[in-house]
């Protein structure tokens, strides 16, 4: 997740559709106060830099109490700043906060401020969800099993970030300017660049988090589970017209 004050835009991460990759390539041009959460392993190893806003936020594994008591005596007015934002954003925003919680959080922004996100086939994105989530498991369900998981509702229970059209969606309206697809990265991305004002250099799109053998992905669907999907992800999947690949 991204609120950029130099460039006035916002970028909501929907987990598993190259955010990742996205939030890499943005953090290269980013100023001293740019918001980002998540991703920051990948923007360093991308050439980015990191600015103060994530030193403080990134780097201090003390409470937002403790780095302002430190601050206070150090007389650090820049780095006070960067303390009341993250006072705010450790208890009200994460690496995939949603519309409203970021319009909450900075109404402002959200007002004036370019918002776009990328999305992905549902079908191919719940198989990457399962592949990363249980990556480290010693022993991982099924993947119809982590389905059933998110349908009974156990979903944050086990940690599972699923969530993708509730992020950048209000009462089902797409809220933000922008939606981006996974599939045609390159171009898509270029196409924000050019809306914020930023250089597009494909040189510097990495693929993050990337699997290097690309999975079958109809091997992981047992009988039921593309209902599941659609089931789950019915919205997105008919607003953009997704289909179980071939």
């Amino acid at each position: 997740m991204i609120i950029s004050h130099r460039h006035k835009f916002i970028f909501i991460h929907v987990p598993k559709t190259a955010g990742s990759t996205v939030s890499a390539y943005l953090a290269r041009e980013f100023g001293p106060w740019d918001l980002q959460l998540g991703s920051w392993k990948d923007a360093l190893g991308n050439g980015a830099k990191a600015n103060r806003l994530a030193l403080i936020a990134m780097f201090c594994h003390l409470s937002p109490l403790k780095i302002a008591q430190t601050l206070i005596r150090n007389h650090s007015v820049d780095s006070l700043a960067g303390v009341a934002l993250s006072r705010r954003f450790a208890g009200r925003l994460a690496d995939h906060s949603s519309a409203s919680e970021i319009e909450a959080f900075d109404p402002t922004a959200w007002k004036q401020y370019f918002k776009f996100c990328f999305v992905r086939n549902p079908f191919e994105r719940a198989v990457s969800l399962y592949n990363w989530h249980y990556r480290k498991a010693d022993t991982r369900p099924s993947f119809s099993q982590m389905l059933c998981l998110i349908e009974a509702g156990a979903a944050e229970k086990e940690r599972i970030n699923w969530k993708s059209w509730q992020l950048y969606t209000k009462n089902d309206e797409v809220v933000v300017d922008f939606v981006g697809r996974q599939e045609r990265l390159s171009e898509d991305l270029r196409n924000v660049c050019d809306r914020i004002g930023l250089p597009f250099d494909e040189r510097f799109l990495t693929r993050a988090k990337a699997n290097p053998r690309r999975p079958d992905i109809r091997s992981y669907y047992k009988p039921g589970d593309r209902e599941r999907v659609e089931r789950l992800f019915g919205a997105e999947i008919e607003r953009f017209k997704y289909r179980f690949p071939d």
